[in-house]
């Protein structure tokens, strides 16, 4: 079972989002780190818009996760590269069934360009848990 804990306090704002300020980690959980993963199929090719590369990422993420025992509930944080933050509406859209009943500490940063031009979005997560 998965114990960290979701911090907060009555002197701050709460999120107004689907995230956490901030999460504590409990000792002795088993961590994984995820490179930033793009909206790519097995074959290479990219998804196309930012709503399919988003869905194709959080697949990917699951999959990574299921190969360590885990699942998305487990993510205690993610950050989000976007190259268009008007495109955040889409991406929190397609986001949303993968994180269904929690809230991971999140940062949403807006970039110039990633590693390709078809690539609109990027996501890094940090996942842990107890065994």
């Amino acid at each position: 079972m998965t114990e960290h804990r979701r911090l907060s306090s009555p002197l701050l704002r709460p999120p107004p989002g689907p995230w956490s300020n901030a999460i504590e980690v409990r000792a002795g959980a088993r961590t994984v780190y995820s490179a930033g993963i793009v909206g790519a199929h097995a074959d290479g090719t990219i998804a196309e818009g930012v709503a399919a590369q988003t869905t194709r990422i959080f697949e990917i993420i699951s999959i990574l996760l299921a190969e360590a025992g885990m699942q998305m509930t487990d993510v205690v944080k993610m950050i989000t590269y976007l190259v268009d933050v008007a495109d955040q509406p889409a991406y929190s859209a397609a986001r949303k069934p993968f994180f269904a009943g929690c809230s991971p500490a999140m940062t949403l940063v807006g970039v110039s360009q990633l590693a390709s031009p078809a690539i609109r979005v990027e996501v890094e997560v940090i996942a842990a848990k107890h065994d």
